[in-house]
């Protein structure tokens, strides 16, 4: 299963590595937000795909 669809059933199947819960949880409020939601739909699944593998390994860089 690829990342974006994990997180697109993040409700459902929630993600038990922590940083996959660190990068769901605040792009989820991010999300929340007055039309930011509006814009991630505008992005094509591969761009989507990337944003989230890139802040994923970021969040890994940073965990102990």
């Amino acid at each position: 299963m690829s990342l974006l669809e994990e997180f697109h059933n993040r409700y459902k199947h929630g993600p038990t590595e922590p940083a996959k819960k660190i990068l769901f949880a605040v792009l989820g409020d991010l999300f929340g937000r007055k039309g930011l939601n509006k814009e991630w739909d505008g992005i094509d699944e591969e761009t989507q795909e990337e944003l989230l593998e890139t802040n994923l390994e970021i969040i890994l860089r940073h965990l102990p």
